[in-house]
């Protein structure tokens, strides 16, 4: 296996790909970021998304990345939900998108299970829906 040609996705230059997805300079520029980011949230535990970047200069993309790969003990750092932006400290939906989602994931199942039961010209049992019926034995 060959030696692989990369854009940095942080500054354009070419690199040799190590798995990194950036130079080596940017990368360590990350790094300090990182550590500035980490420095800030102990010293303001409760703080969000936007106040570490404002108090820091780090990129906000540096600080989902490095919550999304648990790098703050804490857990209470507050970013948005990515469906309706409200504030959350834990996943990526907040519980009412999170309820939405599996909502809507249900009715889709359920009108699934009733294209299939229309097309096959019958009517709907109780066991299309999984359910016991009186012919089934116990």
């Amino acid at each position: 296996m060959g030696l692989q040609l990369q854009n940095c996705l942080a500054c354009g230059r070419v690199y040799v790909d190590t798995g990194l997805g950036m130079c080596r300079d940017c990368y360590e520029k990350e790094l300090q970021q990182e550590d500035k980011a980490a420095s800030y949230v102990r010293d303001n535990p409760r703080s969000t998304v936007k106040q570490i970047c404002d108090g820091t200069g780090v990129k906000e993309r540096v600080v989902m990345r490095m919550i999304k790969a648990g790098r703050f003990v804490s857990g209470n750092i507050a970013y948005p939900c990515e469906s309706c932006g409200a504030m959350i400290t834990r996943g990526r939906l907040c519980d009412k998108c999170n309820q939405d989602l599996l909502k809507q994931v249900e009715e889709q199942k359920l009108r699934k299970v009733a294209q299939n039961v229309g097309a096959s010209g019958r009517g709907m049992y109780s066991k299309d829906m999984g359910l016991s019926g009186p012919t089934d034995k116990l």
